[in-house]
């Protein structure tokens, strides 16, 4: 792995990057101004732009939300989200042995991903399978005694977002639905995976761009952003001021926990600039 100060020093190697989202465009507020530039440098540079977001909402939701954060439609190619590869799931038929009873855990009562993926919310005694989607009773053990139940009549989970943790505006980190979805599975329930780092989100996000070279993935988590590249056979830039900054100190610490999730950056640098 391979300090750098900024992606000047990687410019030439690669023809597509693929963009984390939160900790490396933005924390859920406004984009960082050097990411902006940084996008900018990369049109510059007539590279493909993928931004590739473990997220629960659908790429087409995110365009409004980078809109919102000062990122313009212009400065990348197209988003791709494991709401995404959950909803391909759906619609190919690939669960339609869970029924479409779904205990369904949501951020703030959105329920449109129902009606994305042609389901009914159905309480605990009713469901066939639970769908998690978001956290909205603020930690993974308000949760406990729904999932005590759903294990004890055999249900499937789905998690739409893989991630455990994100970065808040504030900096603090909340709890997402991997979370939850990580709890069930070491309860002992089966838990349908989707977005990084599984690796069929990979070729998805390559059918999508039309293909590439050299790709590198850019992101803040060892075990998403940079546990998929590795797993797609990919290079991989590690953004060291995201959710993981707090154990960081120097290389040292860097190389400690790149050996404490057993992934290979290819890169690091402290923050997505110039």
């Amino acid at each position: 792995m391979k300090k750098i100060n900024g992606l000047n020093e990687i410019i030439d190697s690669f023809d597509t990057f693929i963009l984390d989202q939160w900790g490396v465009l933005h924390n859920g507020g406004d984009a960082f101004p050097a990411a902006i530039e940084a996008l900018k440098f990369l049109k510059a540079h007539n590279k493909k732009v993928v931004i590739l977001s473990n997220s629960g909402k659908s790429g087409a939701f995110s365009y409004a939300r980078l809109q919102d954060s000062g990122i313009s439609r212009d400065l990348y190619f197209d988003v791709l989200t494991s709401g995404d590869h959950m909803r391909h799931n759906f619609s190919s038929g690939k669960f339609k042995q869970l029924g479409q009873q779904a205990l369904h855990f949501t951020w703030d009562n959105d329920d449109s991903v129902l009606d994305d993926c042609g389901l009914t919310e159905a309480k605990i005694q009713d469901a066939s399978f639970v769908l998690c989607c978001g956290v909205d009773r603020g930690d993974v053990e308000a949760y406990i005694p729904d999932l005590k139940m759903a294990y004890q009549n055999n249900l499937e989970l789905v998690v739409s977002n893989p991630d455990l943790v994100a970065m808040s505006p504030d900096g603090a980190l909340k709890t997402c639905p991997g979370a939850i979805a990580k709890a069930y599975q070491e309860m002992g329930g089966t838990v349908h995976w989707h977005g990084k780092p599984q690796r069929e989100i990979y070729t998805m996000c390559k059918e999508l761009v039309g293909g590439w070279e050299n790709a590198i993935a850019v992101g803040d988590s060892l075990e998403h952003d940079i546990a998929g590249a590795n797993g797609a056979g990919i290079s991989s830039l590690f953004i060291t001021s995201g959710i993981h900054a707090k154990h960081i100190s120097d290389q040292k610490s860097i190389e400690h926990l790149c050996e404490t999730f057993s992934v290979k950056p290819s890169f690091s640098v402290d923050w997505f600039n110039t």
